[in-house]
């Protein structure tokens, strides 16, 4: 199956329900198999520890019968020196077949070894202080002797490889009776002292065989029953859910293509209302689409002559843009150039002292200026809409730019006694056009230092921030109204003055224009914070970039 296939099949919702329970199932089933595991291990074990303790205690009961019935006589024949190692009395019966008295210790033995040879368990008997090297215990042994004498243990489980097979060992105390001192008395020993322990050796493997076939059977069957389980919940959804669905799937495709859609309805179950609602649906659809048909055959009867109209329309706005633009520039040109003259004049007037009444001719050269300042605005406008902007840009020192248009409203500011603080903590050099955000920068700061009451402050703070350099200019005035910051940026543009303050008189309105073309023709952006009574932040970023 190709990817695109498979990645079809994956978005199906029969194929989601499959994984889900698939997925569901296993889990369940896994689930199930650890506990059983684990339970039938722990019954396992349990039982097996049963039987060492039972055995245990037989032994014991049978050492115990020995002791008391002692002595116990045993063919000669059937023992060797090992079995009668001190050489004990013959008895010779009727017959004249001799007996030999076998110890309660020696007894143990035998019945041991002959328990090894049917592979059954096997046990034995041990002490520290042991006559028999054979007898000398192990580490199991040991340690199992530690917890009886010092813990005072009644038994000690372990589970070990000996000689490569699985075992059980169970260990527990031998005590010593008075039946016991009439052998050991020598030792030391007081009846119900540990006079050793009796280790018993269980094989597991049967256990363990018996575990792994029990586990088999359980994954075998457990798949079995998993996957049926799984085919039949699947191939039930199918008929009762997927097959409806992939019904009205068809018919809902039908009725996106316009077409009218022949729905088999199922009946008796909550399919039958979805079924119900796309029939009705098909019906509604069909009959608003015809009725769109004929609104949108008479709408469209006059769209190419109203398309006709509105180009017509475009090109006259966008021939008397052009000549608005035309307009500006030449007269603009035109105005500069008297303007010129009658400042130049004005000014050798004033350095030869030609002028009787000198207020007179300054309010001349005040105006000339301010004329001036409104003809270079609009000239830059004309360009910036003409697309004619150009930028010489150039690495320079922003901080000292901002030192310097400072300086250039000093006398004003000192005149209406305004505080002008400059808060920047580093040199700020990258890459701009130093005469267009010089331009930018003293018509922000003229603006605060008109805005801003007589006695006030004007903050100007640079930094840098995520790549870019932000340079705020922020006043003390009376605010300007949330609803206006977006047009404030708008050529011709002007706040309604509330106050009766007369602070836009003589303002042409384009030089917040101006500010935002400077910067969007080097990638930035400008923007207001301000609240009415709270003054005014006027705020520009410029890429942080340097340059050849």
């Amino acid at each position: 199956m190709s990817r695109p296939d498979f990645a079809a099949l994956a978005q199906k919702v029969s194929f989601k329900f499959l994984v889900i329970t698939g997925v569901a199932v296993t889990l369940i089933f896994t689930s199930i198999f650890l506990w059983f595991s684990g339970q039938q291990e722990r019954l396992i074990k349990e039982q097996l520890e049963k039987q060492a303790v039972i055995l245990h205690k037989q032994i014991v009961l049978t050492r115990l019968w020995a002791s008391l019935r002692s002595p116990v006589l045993v063919p000669e024949d059937i023992t060797d020196s090992v079995t009668n190692p001190g050489g004990s009395p013959k008895v010779i019966d009727r017959d004249g077949r001799a007996y030999v008295n076998v110890p309660p210790s020696i007894l143990t033995k035998q019945l041991s070894e002959l328990a090894s040879k049917d592979g059954l368990y096997s046990f034995r008997i041990t002490n520290s202080s042991q006559i028999n090297p054979e007898n000398a215990p192990d580490t199991f042994e040991v340690e199992a002797l530690e917890q009886f004498r010092d813990k005072g243990k009644e038994g000690f489980f372990r589970s070990e490889n000996v000689n490569g097979q699985p075992v059980l060992r169970y260990a527990a105390p031998l005590l010593v009776n008075e039946s016991c001192l009439k052998c050991h008395s020598e030792q030391g020993y007081v009846e119900g002292d540990v006079g050793g322990c009796l280790s018993v050796f269980i094989p597991m493997d049967k256990a363990i065989n018996s575990v792994a076939r029990n586990q088999t059977f359980l994954v075998a069957g457990g798949t079995v029953m998993g996957m049926s389980l799984l085919l039949f919940l699947f191939f039930a959804a199918r008929f009762l859910v997927f097959k409806r669905l992939s019904e009205i799937r068809a018919a809902l495709s039908l009725l996106t293509k316009g077409q009218i859609a022949e729905i088999q309805s199922p009946k008796g179950d909550e399919l039958k209302e979805i079924s119900d609602l796309c029939t009705s649906l098909n019906v509604r659809v069909s009959n608003h689409h015809q009725e769109l048909e004929r609104r949108i055959s008479e709408a469209t009867k006059d769209l190419s002559e109203t398309n006709i109209n509105l180009e017509a329309a475009n090109r006259d706005l966008q021939r008397l843009n052009n000549a608005k633009t035309d307009f500006f520039s030449s007269i603009s040109h035109e105005l500069r150039t008297p303007l010129t003259s009658i400042k130049g004049a004005a000014d050798l007037i004033s350095r030869k002292g030609l002028c009787v009444e000198p207020a007179y001719l300054d309010i001349i050269k005040r105006n000339t200026e301010h004329l001036m300042r409104i003809v270079l605005d609009f000239v830059d406008y004309s360009r910036i809409e003409a697309g004619q902007f150009d930028l010489k840009m150039k690495n320079g020192s922003l901080t000292d730019l901002i030192r310097q248009s400072i300086s250039s409203q000093r006398v004003e500011a000192e005149a209406r006694q305004l505080m002008l603080v400059c808060d920047i903590k580093e040199d700020l050099r990258f890459f701009f056009d130093e005469a267009r955000i010089y331009q930018l920068l003293t018509n922000l700061l003229s603006n605060a230092v008109r805005f801003s009451p007589d006695h006030g402050q004007v903050l100007v703070d640079a930094k840098t921030c995520n790549g870019d350099v932000h340079v705020s200019v922020s006043d003390s005035g009376p605010g300007i109204d949330p609803k206006y910051h977006s047009a404030i940026f708008e050529k011709f543009f002007q706040i309604p003055d509330d106050c009766g303050r007369h602070l836009h008189e003589g303002s042409a309105g384009i030089g917040l224009a101006i500010c935002r073309g400077i910067i969007e023709k080097h990638g930035g952006k400008i923007w207001l914070e301000s609240q009415l009574g709270l003054g005014s932040t006027f705020i520009f970023s410029l890429p942080f970039r340097t340059g050849s």
